[in-house]
């Protein structure tokens, strides 16, 4: 069933405090159509908003790394007033919106197509889309509805994800990705940026880290993003996490994923004492199996 719409001419974007950060580009959109619940924000003194606007972006080809980043770093924002903002596509953009709708924050996604149901591109995010709005998130667009995607369409896009957005989260990048284009962007625009950093033998970490090499927040954790996003400090919780003796061996051990045979070597443990500890970080989140690898989860 087709998404029902409804447009906002230029005009009216200074009604509306997070449309009004259009009119800073140098070519603001003629209109936008609208499929969803545009959110309400307002802003503070120092241009803020609330909740705040974060835009994720990363590569299309994202690595185990990215994805856990992505699931964790925004599962930490489960509560906090923030919306997660991204672009629809294949890679990063799902995960983000995915893990958006898990954690019950709002999304708002910028497809590089029209809004009608047969354009919506990628055509394996259809789903997706109609998730985001039921949820209460919105689909935004400068295209007619029925407008397919085009390669010039992407970048077009980009720069209303960055001029809409209170930071960047560049998740992992390429030396010639149009991530970093988006980047560029935003930056010229004023928004922080923070990058995910990476291993500097991976292609896909080259973008992020010349970024924090230029200056953008470095997000090693939750506490950097609520730096990012300029969110009042969490306090302690009182359930932290009490670890075993055993549990703690085999953290310390995690100083690298591992192979669960070696670990098990190297941790000295007993086989079924060693199974019970895995079974009880798993459910505790603090490692992840995946392909007979364990790895522990920052």
């Amino acid at each position: 069933m087709p998404f029902p719409l409804s447009i906002i001419p230029r005009e009216e974007f200074k009604n509306h405090p997070l449309l009004a950060r259009l009119l800073e580009l140098h070519d603001v959109p003629e209109q936008l159509y609208v499929a969803g619940t545009l959110p309400k924000v307002t802003l503070d003194i120092y241009g803020r908003a609330t909740p705040r606007i974060l835009t994720v972006i990363g590569s299309r080809k994202y690595t185990s790394y990215g994805k856990l980043a992505v699931e964790k770093l925004l599962g930490s924002l489960r509560g906090e007033p923030v919306i997660i903002l991204s672009g629809l596509a294949l890679g990063v953009d799902g995960l983000s919106h995915e893990a958006a709708l898990r954690n019950n924050l709002v999304t708002i996604a910028v497809p590089g197509s029209g809004l009608d149901t047969k354009v919506i591109y990628p055509r394996t995010n259809l789903g997706l889309a109609e998730q985001i709005v039921a949820s209460g998130g919105v689909l935004l667009s400068e295209f007619a509805p029925e407008m397919s995607a085009a390669q010039w369409t992407f970048p077009a896009r980009n720069r209303i994800m960055a001029a809409l957005s209170d930071a960047l989260f560049v998740v992992e990048a390429t030396e010639k990705s149009g991530t970093l284009i988006t980047a560029r962007q935003a930056l010229e625009l004023g928004r922080d940026i923070g990058a995910l950093p990476g291993d500097i033998f991976s292609e896909s970490s080259y973008g992020t880290n010349m970024l924090i090499k230029e200056g953008a927040y470095i997000l090693r954790n939750a506490d950097d993003l609520h730096d990012l996003l300029h969110l009042e400090k969490r306090e302690e919780k009182e359930d932290e996490q009490v670890y075993s003796k055993e549990e703690k061996k085999i953290l310390d051990l995690l100083t690298e994923p591992l192979e669960k045979d070696t670990l098990l070597v190297r941790s000295e443990l007993p086989p079924d004492q060693f199974l019970m500890t895995l079974s009880s970080l798993e459910m505790k989140g603090s490692i992840q199996e995946t392909f007979g690898e364990v790895r522990k989860v920052v």
